[in-house]
């Protein structure tokens, strides 16, 4: 239980940062997901169940707080928290977690989110295909850097180094 209290803190400070710092180090309007971040620790942690409803509610938050767009963060965080949750094995918490699949796991979730998120405008009328996969890999990539922060401040691997 103290667990998911903690989950539940670690999300609110991002939310907070999402809110006022992610403009700020927005890369030519493209801003990081590190609400996906927490999502994807959550699912490696904890597993699937716990992945999508940590998305879910990740999402929800960011929908009415951030997007405006009910509905489309919910469901691609869930999903992505679902996909992170097919990595879980409780003998791999560690090497999933402190080594360096941890930021392999993000990205592979953070593309899935990003063409959830991004589908409406995928099939959209104005759709310009290479400016929405920049958008897509971009976003991706920026989200998996900055999940490099928590490894290395996390990690008892890299902290011995």
């Amino acid at each position: 239980m103290m667990t998911y209290i903690r989950y539940l803190i670690a999300g609110i400070l991002i939310l907070f940062l999402h809110l006022l710092i992610v403009p700020l180090i927005a890369i030519e309007k493209i801003p990081p997901d590190l609400m996906l971040i927490l999502v994807v620790y959550i699912a490696l942690k904890n597993g699937q169940i716990a992945g999508s409803v940590a998305g879910f509610l990740a999402g929800l938050l960011i929908d009415f707080l951030v997007d405006f767009t009910p509905g489309i963060s919910a469901l691609s965080k869930t999903i992505s928290g679902f996909v992170a949750g097919y990595f879980y094995d409780e003998k791999k918490v560690e090497i999933n977690t402190e080594t360096l699949r941890f930021p392999g796991i993000v990205l592979f979730c953070s593309v899935i989110n990003n063409l959830i998120y991004f589908f409406p405008e995928i099939f959209a009328q104005e759709f310009n295909k290479f400016e929405i996969s920049k958008v897509i890999l971009a976003r991706a990539l920026y989200t998996t850097i900055l999940s490099l922060i928590p490894l290395f401040t996390i990690s008892r691997k890299f902290k011995a180094l």
